[in-house]
């Protein structure tokens, strides 16, 4: 079975870093649709190798760059970028010495990045719980599910999705991997609290994961019924794999 990732989005081996809650920041970029392949290349070219520096420093555990396939907007492509740190308190670019590109070069193709991007923004997650390791390359598709919880009702959801739902989803063959993150960017009440990663080998087992409708036990009947007291999903976001740094 493929490795994944975990971005988050995205999915840690707990028995490596179990001391810290690792720290996922999730930064979104957006570009015109024509600059779709010049950010790719730049990022493999280029920042990819500034990323693999600071993994092997110490300073990051690992880096993927994912593009959103379910965006609705025909003129531009969304990416977003998954920074796995050690921890919220060393969240460090460690790029202060590396030698892999002169000022110059580093500078250009910074200047080069920001005149592609039209939009971003950062989303600042830690991992709560689940399963994959993060030593190879991901698998190539992460559904990301977005949820609202009450403030009173938080912990009782995390041991929910921890207890009752990650061990059915290690049963589902066709899920190479889950995450719960939750989301840490201050935010209102209606806000988004948690995001939920499901990984793929493809889009067809995305759909055949959807289609499944399976009897279910009066047990699981009411554990999918108190999740649903528990939360409210707001959004689905579907990425592909662009490019993965370990």
């Amino acid at each position: 079975m493929k490795k994944i990732l975990s971005l988050i989005f995205i999915a840690i081996s707990i028995s490596v870093y179990s001391q810290n809650e690792i720290a996922v920041g999730l930064h979104y970029v957006t570009v015109k649709k024509d600059d779709e392949s010049k950010i790719i290349d730049l990022e493999k070219n280029i920042f990819s190798k500034l990323h693999k520096f600071s993994i092997d420093s110490g300073k990051k555990i690992a880096w993927d760059m994912w593009r959103l396939e379910n965006d609705t907007d025909p003129n531009h492509t969304t990416f977003v970028y998954a920074h796995l740190h050690p921890s919220l308190d060393q969240r460090e670019w460690g790029w202060n010495n590396q030698n892999i590109f002169s000022k110059s070069e580093l500078s250009l193709a910074q200047e080069k990045w920001r005149s592609l991007v039209v939009k971003e923004k950062f989303v600042m997650t830690t991992y709560k719980g689940g399963f994959a390791p993060i030593d190879e390359k991901p698998v190539e598709f992460v559904q990301l599910s977005f949820m609202n919880v009450d403030p009173t009702q938080q912990y009782d959801y995390e041991q929910m999705e921890l207890k009752n739902f990650m061990p059915s989803h290690k049963k589902n063959k066709l899920m190479k991997g889950w995450a719960l993150h939750r989301i840490l960017n201050p935010h209102p009440e209606s806000g988004d609290d948690y995001i939920t990663a499901n990984f793929f080998d493809s889009m067809t087992d995305i759909y055949k994961n959807t289609n499944e409708v399976s009897k279910l036990t009066n047990q699981q009947k009411a554990n999918y019924k108190e999740i649903l007291d528990l939360r409210s999903m707001s959004k689905v976001e579907i990425f592909r794999l662009m490019v993965s740094v370990r």
